[in-house]
């Protein structure tokens, strides 16, 4: 029997047979927050709003148990010890060896044929002494579920992978798009007009650095809080345009859907 083919721009979930789970313990959209960023003064990290769209790109996946993983330094799948609160099929398991942690998944993902998957660590989260491996996925045809893989960068020394913690992402990538696409090399006076919108846009961003250098200042010896464009770039969250004044279509933030669930259809 030939697969159903997918409408385009669409990624499907496929429970595999006999898993009986809750979806939202292991996939979600991506989420705008961090704790590090949180803690900073001010929470300040927030201001850059390039971090904040690459934060909230695709959806994320996550660990269903708390494990603890210790790897020796040998090559074999035996040298990494692996202590999980609720061992199963999809708890953090040995299996490529090497240092390298390796996580099943209760679905088997299915793109249209215009689109594969591209898995990579989770966006602008941080952990110690281990390293999310990315990869890119042809799930318009492969017909098998992938793994979520993490490197152990220590030998000797525990490791704790977090319930609930996103060990990835995955985001839709056009498959045409890298090999269709030209990235030529040129000299900026070669486009005066770009080049001038540059300078512009160069020295309202430096007078917009300076008036939040001394806004912040003031916030740090009255505790008054940062607002409005002493917290934003005004420039980058409005997209105006330098010489026109006029606002530019522009996403500042992506806002993935929840997971539909389709399975009594």
């Amino acid at each position: 029997m030939t697969p159903k083919t997918l409408p385009p721009n669409t990624i499907r979930a496929h429970l595999l047979p006999g898993v009986n789970i809750e979806p939202a313990d292991f996939i979600r959209p991506a989420r705008i927050k961090r704790r590090w960023m949180d803690a900073m003064p001010q929470s300040y990290a927030y201001r850059c709003i390039p971090l904040l769209a690459a934060n909230t790109m695709g959806w994320e996946l996550l660990n269903p148990a708390t494990s603890k993983v210790r790897w020796d330094g040998g090559d074999l799948t035996d040298a990494i010890t692996i202590n999980t609160e609720m061992p199963g099929r999809f708890a953090a398991a040995s299996h490529f060896g090497t240092g390298i942690v390796t996580w099943y998944l209760p679905f088997v993902f299915r793109t249209s044929p215009d689109l594969g998957l591209y898995v990579t660590g989770p966006g602008n989260h941080d952990h110690n002494d281990a390293a999310p491996l990315d990869a890119f996925i042809r799930t318009d045809w492969l017909p098998f579920p992938f793994t979520l893989n993490w490197r152990i960068l220590r030998k000797n020394t525990d490791v704790e992978f977090k319930a609930g913690m996103p060990l990835a992402r995955i985001m839709p990538f056009p498959l045409a798009m890298i090999d269709e696409t030209r990235l030529e090399i040129d000299l900026l006076n070669n486009d005066p007009g770009f080049k001038r919108e540059m300078d512009e846009f160069g020295r309202a961003r430096q007078s917009n650095i300076a008036r939040q250098q001394s806004d912040a200042a003031r916030a740090a010896d009255t505790g008054e809080a940062l607002t409005g464009d002493g917290v934003w770039n005004a420039q980058y969250v409005k997209a105006k345009g330098a010489d026109q004044g006029s606002a530019t279509p522009h996403q500042t933030i992506f806002r993935p859907a929840p997971p539909i669930d389709i399975t009594d259809e």
